[in-house]
């Protein structure tokens, strides 16, 4: 015997309500959603991740630079974690973490440089043009990363052979005298 669809509705537990009520539930919801993400701003997710370069040099801070060398015994202490928030699949904002610092590719006169800045990792919008030098793409290649500029392409993050010296950007990734492969551990 066939049941009444009306029935078989309310005994699948649904009902059927006029499209206004629907177009409401919709413009409420996305008002909410709306509400909860200031325009401009996305969601993220700040990570803490360990950083290092192929031949075992580490990030520190000396004299508000951050700079790449071996750390040992007590020193092992200055070593800096790097700060991460999303921007979209393999682009990210980069920051020191747990101080308000962010790697930054700025164009000095003819030079491209990477400089800290002073500015909090989550005050940086993607929809802005000026926080476009804080922003890098992440290559993986095995178990190595590299990162380059999003405002300069072609500019990769980079160390030293020697250690205890600045880390900076190169347009000449392949070089031996520069290091731009990278150990990225999340902590």
């Amino acid at each position: 015997m066939a049941v009444p669809r009306r029935q078989r509705c309310h005994r699948m537990g649904i009902c059927r309500c006029p499209p206004s009520h629907l177009i409401s539930l919709l413009l409420f919801l996305f008002a909410s959603e709306t509400a909860c993400r200031p325009s401009g701003k996305r969601p993220f997710k700040m990570q803490a991740f360990r950083i290092w370069d192929i031949n075992q040099k580490t990030f520190y801070l000396r004299n508000n630079q951050l700079v790449a060398g071996y750390l040992q015994g007590p020193n092992t202490n200055l070593e800096e974690e790097i700060d991460v928030v999303p921007v979209e699949p393999h682009t990210m904002f980069l920051g020191i973490h747990g101080r308000k610092l962010c790697l930054a590719c700025v164009n000095v006169g003819n030079e491209i440089r990477l400089q800290l800045e002073e500015v909090n990792i989550t005050d940086l919008s993607r929809t802005r043009e000026e926080d476009k030098r804080f922003t890098f793409i992440r290559s993986e290649n095995g178990p190595t990363t590299s990162f380059e500029s999003a405002a300069c392409p072609g500019w990769f993050l980079c160390t030293e052979l020697e250690a205890d010296q600045p880390v900076s950007l190169t347009n000449t990734p392949k070089e031996a005298i520069k290091v731009t492969k990278f150990y990225f551990q999340q902590n």
